[in-house]
């Protein structure tokens, strides 16, 4: 029993010596494994990233500056297997690999955009890692986004063709570059189809210096397809080109605006307006309808560009004919595509001069006449008025009222003649641009009778009346129409008659003549008197 109990005592030492010594072994692996001695297991490896544009290193997290879409040098190692390498410009991937082993050495051409660039390579093997740098292309050639006539992105490039339906139009879009541009050339040419064959022809160059960061310039289109060639240089001399086609199709006739009168009064007529066309003005003329006559103005060409042909101020005159029908008239204007433009106008041709007689008044104390009216509807170069005894033949009385160097349309005229009792008449003679032409006027002048009123005798020479006093003491004879008068004072007469007064010379009654009345020492005067079944009374 007591050996039993020695035995386990001892057993029981052993164990709990074991325990210290495997509490010891876990302690010190502990502190091995602060201490980073791995125990058992390979610690994990680096992945190391290197590149180079045209031989110079690049620093992760640094800049660099290129002239152009450099060529740049990649190189990755790893102590393992790297399963996949991105190459990455501004987050868009641009070039992957594979490589499945512990490295890398790859060239490779990088697109970049204008300005800044974000360059990343990332390599995947036990754990991810990623150079990332910064590459500015500095002098990249210019790139241009159009706003006219067409659209376009910065990247993307115009059509190969437009088809536009005017010669006129606007090249015009925004410029981007670092560098500025110094300098912008546009080239348009026309081609024309000859025979089947295309023909280069009517070329023009435009210069544009300094034009900041956008541009604009007209550019004059022939019908037909038009190149065009743009070149944009910077101030580093890097220049970048864009050729295409703008195709001309115009569809829209000539626009006309006539300024014609609708009555001439001389033989010809002055025909004034303006024709525009958005491509070019082939031919302009005007035709008589009636027995086609023509009159061409502009002549045909062929449809080569022409400023001078986008604008013709029309400034012409044609004859009139005495039969109005054969005034009618028809003006055609054609553009270079064959679009066509017709306007017709009627001019009526009324030669002779409109006179009308606003007084015609008589003074049988004076024998004078007065003589007033207007004259219009003619190219008038003179006017003359003339009294005429219509016994004798002989002229009593002449005045020139009217004459100059430059022809009027219009004349005023307002005279007195001297006129003989009975035998008087008033003629007009008038000088307009086709001749001449003459109208009478009659006057109904007659000498007084020697009366006199209560006592008053007319041989006083203060109650004979002076010219001074010429309207007061006559009164028009073609305002008389009844011979029915009240006899009142000078300043007060008035007509009882029941027609109204007319200003219409041709009116005149000869066997009338107005009974007037004025004050004089005194008394009574009588002026004038009827004449009736030929007697005075």
């Amino acid at each position: 029993m007591s050996e039993f109990m020695t035995q386990n005592t001892t057993l029981s030492n052993c164990m709990a010596c074991m325990t210290r010594r495997f509490a010891l072994c876990v302690v010190l692996s502990l502190v091995l494994m602060t201490a980073g001695v791995g125990i058992g297991t390979t610690a994990a490896q680096e992945t190391a990233i290197n590149m180079t544009v045209n031989g110079d290193s690049l620093t992760d997290s640094g800049e660099f500056v290129v002239l152009e879409d450099p060529t740049t040098n990649v190189r990755v190692s790893s102590d393992t297997a790297i399963n996949l390498i991105e190459i990455r410009i501004n987050g868009e991937i641009r070039h992957s690999y594979r490589p499945n082993s512990t490295s890398l050495n790859q060239t490779v051409p990088l697109e970049l955009d204008p300005n800044e660039n974000t360059v990343e390579v990332i390599a995947r093997a036990d754990s991810v890692a990623t150079f990332k740098t910064t590459l500015t292309k500095n002098t990249a050639s210019p790139r241009i986004r159009y706003t006219s006539p067409f659209s376009t992105s910065v990247k993307g490039g115009p059509a190969n063709e437009t088809n536009i339906s005017s010669g006129q139009v606007t090249l015009a879009g925004d410029l981007h570059t670092v560098s500025e541009v110094e300098r912008i050339q546009i080239e348009r040419t026309l081609t024309r189809e000859v025979d089947n064959q295309s023909i280069q022809d009517d070329r023009e160059i435009h210069q544009i210096t300094d034009p900041g960061n956008s541009f604009s310039q007209d550019l004059l289109l022939g019908n037909g397809t038009n190149e065009i060639v743009a070149r944009y240089t910077d101030s580093n001399g890097r220049t970048n080109k864009d050729s295409f086609r703008l195709i001309v199709n115009d569809a829209t006739d000539p626009e006309v605006n006539l300024d014609v009168p609708n009555k001439s009064y001389t033989d010809s007529v002055r025909i004034r307006g303006t024709v525009r066309d958005e491509t070019k003005i082939h031919k302009i003329e005007i035709n008589r309808t009636t027995n086609n006559g023509s009159q061409v103005l502009l002549m045909g060409s062929n449809s080569d560009p022409d400023p001078n042909r986008l604008t013709y101020e029309l400034d012409t005159t044609v004859d009139l004919y005495y039969n109005n029908s054969n005034n009618e008239f028809r003006l055609v204007a054609e553009d270079a595509a064959g679009n066509i433009q017709n306007r017709t106008f009627t001019v009526e041709y009324d030669p002779e001069p409109r006179v009308a007689i606003t007084e015609n008044t008589t003074n049988a104390r004076t024998e004078m006449v007065r003589v007033a009216g207007n004259i219009s509807e003619a190219r008038i170069d003179r006017v003359t008025l003339e009294t005429i005894d219509t016994t004798s033949g002989e002229r009593v009385d002449l005045v020139r009222v009217y004459e100059a160097g430059t022809p009027t349309e219009s004349v005023e005229f307002d005279q007195k003649l001297k006129a003989l009792p009975d035998t008087t008449v008033v003629r007009l003679l008038i000088g307009y641009e086709n001749g001449q032409h003459t109208q009478t006027i009659p006057t109904n002048i007659r000498k007084p009778q020697n009366e006199t009123v209560e006592g008053v005798g007319t041989g006083d020479d203060e109650a004979v009346p002076d010219d001074s006093e010429f309207s007061n003491e006559t009164e028009s004879i073609n305002r008389t129409s009844n011979p029915a008068r009240t006899i009142e004072s000078e300043n007060n007469s008035t007509t009882t008659g029941d027609e109204e007064p007319t200003d219409n010379w041709s009116a005149v009654s000869p066997a009338l003549l107005p009974i007037r009345t004025r004050d004089a020492l005194g008394g009574v005067v009588i002026v004038g008197g009827t004449y009736l079944l030929g007697h005075w009374v």
